[in-house]
């Protein structure tokens, strides 16, 4: 019987292992690349997602020294998740008003609505942390009322800058199929996380309402989790984006990068859907049926595996036939 291909082990292995890594974080490196901004109002929307980001961080330090519980009303856990979520949404946002056609105008619009209203969110919910006292919700004084109209204010202006953004996508971008699909699914995500929000707010103000206190947490139902349907809602433009980048690098021709956007979009939409449904369900991620289980495992699947994919050429050491990177994301 004829002997199969020598599989490498010890010193060999480890190198096959390195050289595989090292060209995967080749192909991450140009996806980032791509990414980079090539105007100013991109650019200064990446700066305020890193002065965000550098909050995020700083707080963990923070809650390091000082201490105290990670849940409840008053906890350094808002301006950590905050700082770090807004961080993650702006670069997102970033890299959309990149691959969409100059405009100073619109640019320059979305990104004093997106950049402006999420630095004062986060200024405003990481201020009543040093306060002592709670963001949400809390109309115990005049001060901490005037602090939470303000933060409706803010997010309302972030959120007509998401409106703006999604209006100039639909409206003016023409780009490869795969970063099509990742911004306009993301984009919806995001509308879809923006309404789940406004509920949270509805209910929270419910319960001020009839208990006249801070509520310890928004639950849907029993132990519906609105607020993790709402971050996976709004950060799928994040994982999308991703691997709309790392498609434009990969070897895959055009319509196999279609496919598999299409396969993740599919995925995370469903894996969108199945967290809300859980949420209104009134029922806790951690109280899983055996379906929903196995359709959470689908979606996931739908969603990783496309990821596989795109970097399976880089593990190979397969060069691709063209430079699809410059075609997603320089004009």
């Amino acid at each position: 019987m004829p002997a199969g291909p020598a599989v490498p082990h010890g010193p060999a292995a480890t190198a096959v292992v390195t050289a595989a890594a090292s060209r995967v974080l080749a192909q991450v490196r140009g996806a980032l690349a791509d990414a980079g901004p090539r105007h100013p109002y991109q650019r200064a929307m990446y700066v305020v997602a890193a002065l965000l980001m550098a909050s995020g961080v700083a707080h963990v330090g923070v809650w390091a020294v000082d201490g105290g519980a990670w849940e409840g009303a008053v906890s350094w856990r808002k301006p950590i998740l905050f700082g770090v979520s807004f961080s993650l949404f702006a670069l997102a946002v970033g890299w959309v008003q990149g691959v969409l056609p100059r405009s100073r105008a619109w640019g320059w619009t979305t990104t004093a609505l997106i950049a402006g209203g999420g630095v004062a969110e986060v200024a405003l919910i990481t201020a009543q942390r040093w306060r002592g006292t709670a963001s949400h919700f809390n109309l115990a004084t005049p001060v901490d009322a005037v602090v939470f109209a303000l933060m409706g204010v803010t997010i309302a202006v972030f959120g007509v800058g998401i409106v703006l953004l999604t209006v100039w996508a639909a409206w003016r971008l023409r780009r490869p199929a795969p970063t099509v699909l990742a911004v306009l699914v993301g984009l919806g995500l995001v509308l879809v996380a923006s309404a789940l929000g406004q509920d949270l707010i509805t209910r929270g103000l419910a319960y001020v309402d009839a208990h006249d206190a801070v509520p310890p947490a928004v639950v849907f139902g029993v132990a519906g989790s609105g607020k993790l349907a709402h971050a996976v809602a709004l950060h799928g433009i994040q994982v999308l984006g991703a691997l709309a980048l790392l498609l434009g690098r990969s070897g895959l021709t055009p319509v196999a990068r279609t496919r598999a956007m299409l396969a993740a979009s599919a995925g995370y939409v469903a894996l969108t859907g199945l967290v809300v449904a859980q949420a209104y369900a009134g029922r806790s991620m951690l109280d899983v049926s055996a379906g929903l289980a196995a359709g959470l495992g689908l979606a996931t699947l739908a969603v990783v595996v496309p990821f596989g994919y795109a970097v399976r050429d880089a593990v190979r050491g397969i060069r691709p036939a063209a430079p699809h990177g410059a075609v997603d994301g320089r004009r």
